[in-house]
């Protein structure tokens, strides 16, 4: 049982079904609200429990009545949860506007973003990172680790040392040297590899010189892809440290994310 780091955040996310696609100065109705937890580390997090991982949670929460019940709701779930910081404040939902189609607006509330410090001495077979700030610390921490797989940061970030940084095609440039460059700033030498998804289309994993591309094990049609990016990341680093490379662990973890998506809208 590997044990793995999940650094980023634990949302509340509120999710609006809405009946038809947002439109400027509309009136819009939803069929349905529901509130779950969700972030780039929950869910990355949980595929990795799945798959029979030791997960760590790097993560901030408030110390209000709901930050201690999601405390304690990951501590059950089987998260480790020591590496956890509750700081003072009140939790606040991060709103998701999610359209017919699929396409979802995201709100989230103005704050100022504190790096993510980690309490106590982290050690792993593996790291995952969706964060932007990041602390000294913890940036020396992740440097001594073997294997680090970064989300692409689509804001101003902490440099963070990966060997993998996977993001959405939708989100990098169309010309993958830039892609690369921009990739490497953050990144820095450790950088082995870029992983872009697109959907159903073709996975490219591009070094720097020669791209390929991996087709997609399955092709799952679901009006609601929250979470499949951060699932994909977990069984793609998980098939890392089963030993398997780069494009054979890119196929892996489109597969195991098909199943994911098909359950759920099941």
């Amino acid at each position: 049982m590997p044990r793995i780091i999940v650094i980023g955040s634990v949302n509340h996310d509120r999710i609006w079904q809405l009946d038809a696609p947002l439109v400027r100065g509309g009136r819009m109705q939803f069929s349905s609200r529901t509130t779950r937890l969700g972030g780039g580390a929950y869910y990355t997090g949980q595929q990795l429990l799945e798959l029979g991982a030791d997960v760590a949670l790097v993560s901030r929460l408030m110390q209000d009545e709901q930050g201690q019940a999601t405390f304690t709701s990951l501590s059950s779930a089987g998260f480790d949860t020591d590496h956890i910081m509750m700081a003072p404040g009140e939790t606040a939902p991060l709103e998701i506007f999610l359209e017919p189609n699929g396409e979802r607006t995201i709100i989230a509330p103005v704050g100022r973003a504190y790096p993510l410090t980690a309490a106590g001495k982290l050690s792993s077979a593996g790291v995952y990172i969706n964060a932007l700030a990041l602390d000294g610390n913890l940036v020396d921490q992740i440097d001594a680790q073997p294997l680090v797989v970064s989300q692409f940061p689509l804001k101003p970030a902490t440099h963070r040392p990966a060997d993998y940084v996977i993001s959405s095609r939708d989100d990098v440039s169309d010309d993958l040297t830039l892609a690369w460059r921009r990739a490497a700033e953050v990144a820095g030498r450790r950088l082995k590899m870029l992983v872009l998804t697109d959907g159903s289309r073709p996975i490219t994993l591009f070094d720097g010189s020669d791209a390929i591309e991996v087709e997609p094990a399955d092709r799952v049609a679901s009006t609601n892809t929250i979470g499949a990016g951060d699932r994909f990341a977990g069984a793609f680093l998980f098939a890392l440290l089963q030993g398997q490379a780069p494009a054979a662990a890119a196929w892996e973890a489109s597969r195991i994310t098909a199943e994911w998506l098909r359950r759920r809208d099941d």
